[in-house]
């Protein structure tokens, strides 16, 4: 039997790391109503995560050094030598677009354009670190910040929806680049770890899925509705104001070589050491406090947003920010399992209060609405309410 999301209600937990069965594959947003149905990570026989599995193929069978000498001849196949931009690395000046645009730019030769399309509703870090990234790593750059009225709607109906109130962002992210490439005629797109490094499917391990990107469906969805009833519950809203969040059409690449690759297939990722290279190349600077819901002060700290998104993540799900981070470093060595563990009793499933009040009030919901709607998401076979009132999980899942 499945869940509310269509997940399975008997959950696994990965032996080697923290992840559970009940986390969603990504997908093309454009796509998700509030009646789609979630593929959830992926366990072999012996009770180990797809996540898991590859990491151990990174660290045992794949040759490295070959899969450099693999990425020089692409390289050279998109390299231009006339000063125009021969790739667009996509980003906000995180740790990892820090990383791919500087060793792109000043290790092999290329001369990417950078690309950032906006987080919803940018952080006084997050901002210092985008500046880093184009003054000191030495980058040109495109910012494009979509309409905060048209966000501000799209926000509350994910919210509403599928609470998914970042799902705005998750629109530019995943087609902005492909956009831009399309339009500067450039061919080569480049995105960081492949969506295999957390489980997520994919196709092809180096390349970003056309799934992704393409939607040829003649219903568009946009905060969990179809364009036909925003513009019915919205009568301002016109095509035009919905233009850049919407998908790009087969027709859109016809006769044309877009090809988005992940950089993370050709150069081994190690998130620690991609924050060290950040730093020291690009100024990139670690929060002042930790983020609430996990331990760290370096991953996703530019949008307000994110903050909320765990949290939804952890209601819908019960995977919040820390299971997302202790399970990745425990793969990659950087702490046990037990350490994990530890980690989660402590932080996961934290009330994101830092920002809480700057994302309701963007999205025009008061906090009592939203607990409702927030609370109206909980899946029955993780969440139950004690006696004295209080939600509480189910199952002790780790």
């Amino acid at each position: 039997m499945n869940s509310k999301f269509g997940l399975d209600r008997n959950i696994k937990i990965c032996k080697v790391c923290l992840m559970t069965n009940q986390k969603p594959y990504s997908l093309n947003e454009t796509k998700n109503s509030k009646s789609s149905k979630k593929t959830g990570l992926g366990f072999n026989r012996e009770g180990i995560c797809s996540a898991c599995s590859y990491h151990q193929l990174k660290e045992k069978k794949i040759n490295w050094s070959a899969r450099e000498k693999e990425l020089l001849k692409m390289l050279d196949q998109y390299r231009k030598n006339n000063g125009e931009y021969d790739c667009i690395v996509s980003g906000s000046g995180g740790k990892d677009s820090s990383f791919q645009a500087h060793i792109l730019k000043y290790k092999y030769g290329m001369n990417p354009l950078t690309v950032t399309y906006s987080p919803i509703l940018p952080t006084e870090i997050g901002l210092k670190n985008f500046y880093n990234w184009i003054d000191i790593g030495g980058f040109d750059n495109y910012l494009f910040r979509p309409s905060g009225k048209v966000s501000s709607v799209l926000a509350k109906e994910a919210f509403i929806n599928l609470l998914h109130p970042m799902q705005p962002f998750k629109f530019g992210i995943k087609m902005f680049a492909s956009k831009m490439a399309l339009k500067f005629n450039i061919n080569l797109v480049i995105y960081g770890e492949p969506y295999l490094e957390y489980g997520s499917g994919s196709k092809k391990e180096n390349s970003f899925d056309k799934d992704f990107y393409i939607n040829d469906e003649e219903t568009v969805y946009l905060g969990g509705l179809s364009i036909q009833d925003i513009k019915r519950k919205y009568q301002w809203i016109t095509d035009s104001d919905l233009k850049s969040f919407m998908p790009i059409k087969t027709n859109d690449i016809k006769g044309k070589e877009l090809n988005p690759i992940f950089l993370g297939y050709y150069l081994k990722y190690d998130p620690q050491e991609i924050y060290y290279y950040a730093v020291e190349n690009c100024g990139f600077e670690p929060d002042t406090q930790r983020t609430d819901g996990t331990y760290g002060r370096y991953t996703g700290i530019d949008d307000k947003f994110d903050w909320l998104h765990f949290y939804t993540h952890f209601i819908k799900f019960a995977i919040g920010r820390c299971r997302f981070d202790a399970s990745q470093e425990i793969r990659n060595g950087h702490i046990t399992r037990e350490e994990g563990i530890m980690l989660l009793k402590k932080y996961e499933g934290e009330y994101p209060k830092r920002y809480l009040d700057d994302c309701y009030n963007f999205m025009n919901i008061g906090k009592e609405e939203a607990n409702k709607i927030i609370d109206s998401f909980r899946p029955d076979h993780l969440w139950e309410k004690s006696q004295s009132g209080q939600w509480k999980l189910k199952e002790k899942l780790f």
